[in-house]
């Protein structure tokens, strides 16, 4: 008998408790499109055998929840319709750009003594 009562799930990702963990959930990334890098990890539950590559993570509920305040806060998080769309650049941005570029650094004197 499992005990995993899912919170959100699809076929590319499973976000997860376990019933008698109230600490911490649990997520578990399959295919799409992510990468990770890990230094060292210790991983006590299996899904059976997946040949997909597959990233468990335990997280505390307390982080959790920071990190999803934060992205709902964010620029993203309040904006769906930006995603995979590239920023616009808009002409004063490009005025502000080269005007940084051609600014001396400090305590540059322009050669003069």
């Amino acid at each position: 008998m499992s005990t995993r009562c899912s919170i959100a799930y699809s076929n590319d990702f499973h976000l997860y408790e376990e019933c008698f963990d109230k600490d911490n959930v649990y997520l578990r990334l399959d295919s799409g499109d992510w990468a990770a890098s890990l230094n060292t990890a210790t991983i006590d539950w299996d899904d059976g055998g997946s040949d997909r590559p597959t990233l468990h993570v335990k997280i505390n509920v307390d982080l959790w929840r920071q990190i999803v305040e934060g992205w709902i806060a964010s620029h993203w998080g309040q904006h769906p319709e930006y995603d995979h769309k590239m920023p616009e650049i808009r002409s004063d941005d490009l005025d502000w750009l080269e005007r940084l570029s051609k600014k001396k650094p400090e305590g540059e004197n322009n050669g003069e003594s």
